[in-house]
């Protein structure tokens, strides 16, 4: 971490500042020390990452940290150019000149392209144990100097209330946590008057014939079985998904059943029959492997609680972007709420 950001954090527990102890530093960075706070309670920085949780706390998502450290996520920048970025911001000038906080970072690559977008400062919040190895391997901290990690749980961030005059992002992580709503009002709490929280949530389905099959027979049993199984396993699984993807017919009964989940997979110009065939493969595996991994949490929230929760946020719908097209069904791909302070 990089002194400059100190005045941003506290102490997740009580919101008191925090006292930096220096062991190692390079230019301003710190490599080793320690953050502590009034009460005592000491916060380990350890290889530039201050360290707000205990192990035992990420276990819980151990398997996030596996599917980053394997998967990454490099390949996939054009879907988040189309998908997130187009259907949330419309273009990366969003990000340009702007702190951001992005909230279940993964493999750091979301933080990535948005520094390479012009952001002015990204701090990435991560659990897993991904912040140790494709994180180091995609953003080289040389190199992006503005870029700083800090593990903890972004159900309590380490941020100081109203301080990110930005963007916080939490785009396809919230449902993962252990509360939704904490974590939702956790995260605006950091934002600064003229900021804006950005999130989306997986969405509870309509009542209907193909919803009962699905939570009843198909990938509502499949994730209770697959979850307890280990990475190899699930992996496994999703590689037989990816290949079925690929089949006509039968890839597509497969993902109407929950059974395997591709999501769109754009057509780049020039590109062969074959090739496109490969990235719906390896985008298959991916988000099967990320929709059956043994994490403890996946929340799917019913309209009508996602929208009670936003009027608790902000009760003035002017300031809340894609309001009206984040609820129509089909949903945009990649579209995500921004909630203005």
């Amino acid at each position: 971490m990089h002194r400059d950001i100190l005045p941003l954090l506290c102490d997740p527990a009580t919101g008191a500042p925090l006292a930096l102890e220096v062991d190692r530093e390079e230019d301003g960075h710190v490599i080793a020390g320690r953050l502590v706070a009034p009460s005592g309670k000491i916060y380990p920085i350890v290889n530039r990452i201050p360290r707000f949780v205990e192990p035992e706390l990420y276990e819980g998502v151990r398997s996030f940290g596996d599917q980053w450290n394997h998967f990454n996520y490099t390949d996939f920048k054009q879907n988040w150019l189309e998908h997130t970025v187009g259907a949330t911001f419309g273009s990366t000038e969003a990000f340009k000149d702007r702190i951001i906080v992005d909230c279940g970072g993964g493999s750091g690559s979301q933080s990535l392209w948005m520094l390479e977008a012009g952001a002015k400062q990204v701090i990435m919040l991560e659990l897993s144990h991904s912040v140790d190895d494709v994180v180091n391997r995609n953003i080289a901290s040389g190199q992006w100097p503005n870029f700083t990690v800090i593990q903890c749980s972004i159900d309590a961030p380490p941020i100081r209330a109203e301080v990110i005059p930005g963007i916080v992002i939490c785009h396809n992580v919230i449902q993962h946590t252990e509360s939704v709503e904490k974590t939702a009002k956790a995260l605006y709490r950091i934002v600064a008057p003229g900021g804006e929280f950005v999130f989306n949530c997986y969405r509870a389905g309509k009542p209907s014939v193909m919803t009962f099959i699905r939570t009843h027979l198909t990938y509502g049993p499949m994730r209770k079985l697959l979850g307890k199984l280990p990475f190899k396993w699930i992996l496994g699984y999703s590689r037989l998904m990816g290949v079925l993807r690929c089949i006509p017919i039968i890839g597509s009964i497969t993902n109407k059943l929950r059974l395997s989940l591709t999501g769109k997979v754009p057509r780049e110009a020039g590109e062969s029959w074959l090739d496109h065939k490969k990235r719906v493969y390896r985008q298959t595996v991916l988000n099967t492997f990320d929709m059956y991994g043994s994490h403890a949490f996946q929340h799917q929230v019913p309209d009508k609680d996602l929208q009670k929760l936003l009027g608790e946020l902000q009760p003035d719908r002017a300031k809340i972007g894609n309001y009206d097209a984040y609820f129509i069904r089909p949903q945009p791909t990649g579209i995500a709420l921004r909630v203005q302070k």
